[in-house]
Parts: C-alpha cells; structure tokens; sequence
C-alpha cells in the first residue's frame, strides 16, 4: 500500500485542498479587510471634514482658520484619528498642514515640512474638491507609502473657498492585520498536520477496491475469468464493481463460446477435406478402374466442396450480421408474399417426404387457409432478410419432422405487432437444449450433425437482431414453435 501511487496523490489532494483554502481565507482576508478599513476610515473622517469645512466656511481671514480649528479641537489631542489635517484655500495653494500639530502659512508662503511629501498625494485629488466633489481614494507618496486621502470643499453659500484633506497611512492596516494572518496561517499548518490521519484512512478505504479491481483485471487479462471483485462497496464503487464482475461473466462466456467456435470449425472443415483428400489419393493412386466409379468419386468432390464453401460462406454471412455491415434497409410489402414463395421453393422437398406445409393467419383469432382466401398482411421490415429467416426455419423443420407430419407458416396479430411462427410436428426439442440452439454448430438432433452446417439458426437470430426485432423458441412433445416480431405498417 505504501507503493500506491494513487493513495498519495489522493492524500496529497486532500492536503492541498487544506492548505489552499487556508492560503485562499487569508487572501480573501486582505482584500475585504482592506476595503472595510478603508470604507471605515473614511466614514470616520468625512464628518469631521466636512465640520472643519463648515466652521471654516464661515472664517473672513485666512490666519483666522487655525483658530477656528482650535476652536473645534482640544490643543492636546490634534491626532485626528491618526490622520494628518491639511488645508487648501480657493486658488489650490496650502494655507494649514497639521501632521503634528497647527502650523499656519506664513507670511513668506513657508508651509511645514511634511506639506511637500504630502501635496504631490494631494494635488491628483485636489481640482475635483475645489471643483465642489468629495474625494476618498488611496493614493501613493514618492516614498511608495499607501495613503487614505479623503477630501471635502469648503463653501461659503455658493462660493468654494478652499478644501479640507485628511491624509492616512495604510500601514497602519498591515500591522493590525499581521497578527490574523499569523494565527491563520498556523491554524491552516495545524488542519494540515490533523488531516494527515484521517485522509490517510480516507484515501485508503477508496483505494482498496480500486486496487482489488486492478487486480481482478489482470487476472482476466491472464485468462482467469474466476475472480470476482467485492460488491459490497456502496456507490460508484460498488457499480463499478458489479460492471467488473459482469464483464467477467461475459468474458468467460464468450471465451467459451470462442473455443467451441474454433472447436467447431475445426471439426466441421476436417470432414469435408478429409473427404476430398482420401477421394483425390484414390484417384491418383489409380485405384479406381471402371469410369463408373469414378465419376462415383468425382460426384463426391463436388459435394464435399459444396458443403465446404457453404461452411465458408455461412461463417462469412454471420460475421457481417454480427458486425453490423450487412445492409439491413427496411420497407412494406405483403408478409404473404414472402410466405408463398417459401412453399413454392419447398413444395418438392415436403411433398417428397410426405410432410404437409401449410400457410395459416390468426389475425381475426381463428386459423384461416388457405393464401389465397388471407386478406393482405402488411409489415414494415427487409423482405430478402425475412425471406433468408423463414428458409431457415422451414429448412430445419423439414429435417426434423417425421414422414406424415406437418409445418405450419403462421402470422398472428397485434396492435402494432406481427408474430410470425414455423411449428412443425416431431419429437420436439429436449428442455435442456432449447437455451443452446440458435448457437453456432449447435445441433440438438446429433442424428442430423452431418447435414446443413449448423449455422443456419444463428444466422437467424442475428438476422432478426438486426432489424430491431426478438426471436424464440418453444417446444413440447410433438411440437415445436420458432417465433419472431415483426413490425406493421403503419
């Protein structure tokens, strides 16, 4: 476990998601904290602005502001909330800076030596107040210090005759925010270090079904199709475990079906070319004399190679049925056309084994016969295709029904929906080879295994596959029922 490449990267997610959303809280911090400090600030020192501007307002002599402000002000406390105070008369120029303490511009235009660090801040805000605007912005000093610059007129009835500034410096923000940023930036350092244990624990109830399933997959891989992953994890887990288990199921079985396939191949394309190789030995071996039986032997590779290219041709037929490339394009047309041309083409072949083939409707619920008194039955499918089917049903019924007996071609109707059955008369098929015989080379009857090449009812069902349509079979003794749907016309 402790090689588990996933099992890190999940508790180092877990981790970093710890880490991130403390960095991401003090980051957050900073920024609202700022402008709440800033927006503070401000609402703080607009009103005593806008008092001092008042007073002033109403000051004739320019010496006479300090007094006026000294009036507002108690000598011993001109901090302002930690601000600095400065003024500004009408024409722009710097009349009072206060950063410790009432210092009045003189007669030679002296102003206190902080007022050249701070006019620069100022003068970007300083128009738009004398121009009758309030002003709150933070600002930068030639020496890169941020300042909170709020700024207000000062009116006299409809005449500006100055400005009011209070100036802040930001740092102050930074050190009463240091000590939040240090206690979240360890309480982030403690989350990180108490969720080691429990991601760990975490991480590793998620990590071993995934590696079980890992496991499981290899073996399958190796062709061990026995091991199964646990099922009793909850969510997508468990699913995804039931899907393993599942693909495991079918695995096997088409493993098995495969191995059969080739098995079967094997043993089908082994008769017919043993045949023609014994057949081809004799005749060059010169052991046949008379042309009589020779032609005799001729007959048989002709037959022999007949049955191998059929063989060839029905495997090819179900390998573009089961890959989905045979042309499958539907239409309308009568069912019992198609159901007439299949006793045209077997007729011979029943009337010479004295077996009846008959043609029969229930669509009103009775048998009706014969064709040519059955009213039109219109179905929306492939006609070759179901023509193709039907020659196959009919065809194994005929080997597997006695002399005397009887076939049936019944279509039956729904609402929507036309059930088409060949039943014939016989032994029927035994309960434990029903679920096998639309399987390749499967033969129910082993006394019929050397004729057809046990692909016909394959071909059949992945025929009516196909077209979007279902296929059973159902049998008792004495009879036996393959039924397929079709669709009606609509």
């Amino acid at each position: 476990m402790k090689y588990s490449v996933l099992l890190r990267r999940v508790i180092g997610l877990l981790l970093a998601a710890v880490l991130l959303s403390g960095f991401l809280t003090a980051g957050i911090y900073y920024f609202v904290t700022q402008k709440m400090y800033v927006a503070t600030k401000a609402d703080e020192l607009l009103p005593i602005a806008r008092t001092i501007a008042d007073l002033l307002g109403g000051v004739q002599q320019y010496g006479e502001y300090g007094q006026g402000v000294n009036l507002l002000l108690d000598r011993d406390n001109k901090s302002f909330l930690g601000a600095s105070l400065h003024i500004y008369n009408a024409g722009g120029q710097s009349v009072m800076n206060q950063p410790s303490g009432l210092s009045p511009r003189g007669p030679k235009g002296d102003i206190a030596a902080d007022e050249y660090a701070i006019a620069p801040v100022i003068a970007a805000d300083l128009q738009a107040v004398l121009g009758g605007v309030d002003a709150v912005t933070i600002r930068k000093s030639a020496a890169g210090e941020s300042l909170l610059v709020v700024g207000v007129p000062i009116q006299s009835g409809d005449a500006i005759r100055g400005a009011v500034f209070f100036t802040k410096a930001m740092r102050e923000l930074n050190e009463a925010s240091r000590g939040l940023y240090l206690a979240l930036v360890v309480s982030t350092l403690i989350s990180f270090c108490v969720m080691l244990i429990p991601g760990y624990l975490a991480a590793r109830k998620l990590i071993v079904p995934i590696r079980q399933m890992r496991d499981v997959a290899r073996s399958m891989a190796d062709g061990d199709f026995s091991v199964r992953a646990d099922v009793n994890q909850k969510g997508e887990i468990g699913e995804l475990s039931r899907a393993m288990n599942h693909f495991a199921d079918e695995s096997a079985r088409m493993e098995q079906t495969r191995r059969d396939f080739i098995a079967n191949v094997s043993h089908e394309l082994r008769t017919p070319i043993a045949s023609i190789r014994a057949i081809g030995e004799t005749l060059r071996d010169d052991m046949v004399k008379t042309e009589e039986k020779k032609a005799l032997f001729y007959n048989n590779i002709v037959r022999e190679s007949l049955r191998l290219s059929r063989l060839v041709d029905d495997l090819l037929e179900l390998s573009r049925l089961q890959s989905g490339v045979a042309a499958m394009q539907k239409s309308s047309f009568n069912l019992l056309d198609v159901f007439q041309n299949i006793l045209d083409t077997f007729a011979h072949a029943a009337e010479s084994a004295a077996i009846r083939l008959r043609l029969c409707t229930e669509l009103d619920g009775q048998i009706n016969a014969p064709y040519a008194e059955q009213a039109s039955v219109r179905v929306y499918t492939n006609p070759d295709r179901i023509e193709q089917v039907l020659i196959v049903l009919v065809d194994n019924a005929l080997k597997h029904t006695n002399s005397g007996g009887e076939i049936r071609l019944i279509a039956a109707a729904s609402a929507d929906r036309i059930a088409v059955s060949v039943t014939n008369t016989g032994e029927g098929i035994l309960p434990e080879d029903l679920p096998h015989v639309f399987e390749r080379f499967y033969q129910a009857d082993k006394s019929h295994a050397s004729e057809g090449t046990g692909l016909g009812l394959a071909i059949a069902a992945e025929i009516i596959k196909g077209l979007g349509e279902s296929i059973r079979v159902a049998s008792s003794e004495g009879m036996t029922r393959f039924t397929f749907t079709l669709d009606r016309e609509a």
